[in-house]
């Protein structure tokens, strides 16, 4: 557990500079969230205009349409901001995370790189960072975008049917309990893989390459 936080107070020192975009990305998640929340209220108001066909409130129909409109304009424009500043933020992470590795590999004495496999060298700066990349643009964008609609959809429940706050308060556990228990189970094989790329492209590296 203290190699998975000082590895991940790693990256975060990496992207500190950095930071107010992540803060923009956060508050427009919130917003597109909230507002995406929002709209089944406005759907649901209008509903209630409709009594039986051929009985429509049309002047109360009307600006709720417009309403939900402009919400979901709104949304989207804040789901866009919140996914390009996620993208800044990765971007140049792992730009700074790639220029770092590659200046200690040129200041590091020459015979620890040849005690190591040159591929698994290879693997480390290409596939590892890559896979920072990874999660830093989809994981770290979904996880907080999870927990902020997970936060809106309770606080939407309380506030239309608490009934409702039954059904999450047993199927939020249960939803907990599966994804811890599928990352024991993954985070080995995550670990695994990377172990047989470093060796495979040691393999490339120091038996294919060069042959006609």
């Amino acid at each position: 557990m203290e190699n998975r936080s000082e590895i991940l107070g790693r990256i975060l020192r990496f992207a500190k500079p950095y930071r107010w975009y992540l803060v923009a990305a956060l508050l427009s998640a919130v917003l597109s969230v909230s507002l995406g929340l929002y709209a089944p209220v406005l759907i649901g108001r209008g509903i209630d205009q409709i009594l039986a066909p051929g009985q429509v409130y049309f002047d109360r129909l009307l600006p709720i349409l417009i309403e939900l409109i402009v919400v979901a304009v709104l949304a989207a424009l804040f789901q866009w901001l919140m996914t390009l500043c996620t993208n800044l933020v990765t971007y140049k992470t792992v730009r700074d995370l790639r220029i770092s590795a590659f200046n200690k590999i040129e200041e590091v004495p020459l015979s620890l790189i040849d005690s190591r496999s040159h591929g698994d060298i290879i693997s480390r700066i290409s596939y590892d960072i890559d896979t920072v990349n990874a999660s830093l643009s989809s994981d770290l964008l979904q996880i907080a975008a999870s927990v902020i609609t997970v936060v809106g959809s309770f606080i939407m429940m309380v506030v239309i049917s608490p009934v409702l706050v039954l059904v999450f308060v047993i199927t939020i556990p249960m939803s907990i309990l599966f994804t811890r228990y599928m990352t024991k189970k993954v985070r080995p094989l995550f670990h695994m893989r990377s172990v047989r790329l470093g060796e495979l492209n040691g393999f490339v590296e120091e038996i294919i390459t060069g042959q006609k």
